[in-house]
């Protein structure tokens, strides 16, 4: 039978593993996104009146594998369609996992006296679990520091504009749940403190997680996108 010790580290102190907590919410270029809308939502190739209206607005770019979109969302106002891509995409520093288009109607009446269809965006993203107050991150392993007993030492690269402050003593474990296979980690950062930031890009912190046990052959896994994605070095 698997081991399974499972932690929910916050500030201090544990709470509830990972598998025990409410079903989780992600997002999409910060719009949530269903988890099963991949294998049960409708095909793009079912769309209705509406959605067929759609593809058809302005500066919307012929979609020619419909069958490999879902529908997310089909209104009279609003269409959203996702893909997941057969692997995932680099595009410049960041790697994705879907493409999503999102049309809507908006802008001066047309004939019919209703705004027109129009692109409202259109690009590549991955599933992001929704951390509530809390900003997304990148992890990495740090390469100058490996594995060592029951310590495990990432760099954490805040994705919120912060003016290019370290997020030392923001970083927080919202969980982790550990298996004789992998170590899944969901990892979080405090809101910069100030009213404004620019987004120079931020630093790598350093941060080092304590397992329950040594990580030896285990995978460590960014449990904060979906599907995990294995925590590699930079």
């Amino acid at each position: 039978m698997k081991r399974i010790i499972a932690l929910l580290l916050l500030v201090s102190g544990c709470g509830t593993p990972l598998a025990d907590a409410a079903e989780p919410t992600y997002t999409c270029h910060d719009r949530p996104i269903p988890l099963d809308v991949m294998s049960t939502a409708r095909p793009a190739t079912r769309l209705g009146p509406d959605g067929r209206a759609a593809l058809k607005g302005h500066e919307v770019r012929r979609v020619e594998d419909l069958d490999k979109w879902r529908i997310v969302e089909e209104t009279g106002e609003r269409v959203a369609l996702m893909k997941e891509f057969d692997e995932p995409e680099e595009r410049g520093s960041t790697t994705v996992t879907h493409d999503f288009l999102v049309i809507e109607r908006f802008g001066p009446p047309a004939a019919d006296g209703r705004p027109s269809w129009h692109l409202r965006s259109r690009g590549g993203c991955s599933l992001r679990r929704d951390l509530g107050d809390l900003g997304v991150a990148d992890l990495a392993l740090d390469p100058a520091k490996p594995a060592t007993g029951n310590s495990l030492h990432l760099l954490v690269t805040e994705r919120d504009c912060a003016s290019g402050q370290s997020a030392a003593g923001r970083i927080r474990v919202v969980g982790l749940e550990e298996t004789d296979r992998d170590v899944r980690l969901v990892i979080g950062v405090e809101r910069a403190p100030g009213d404004f930031h620019n987004c120079m890009g931020n630093p790598a912190t350093p941060y080092t997680v304590e397992l329950g046990r040594p990580l030896g052959d285990r995978v460590p896994l960014d449990a904060g996108l979906h599907p995990p994605r294995e925590i590699m070095t930079p």
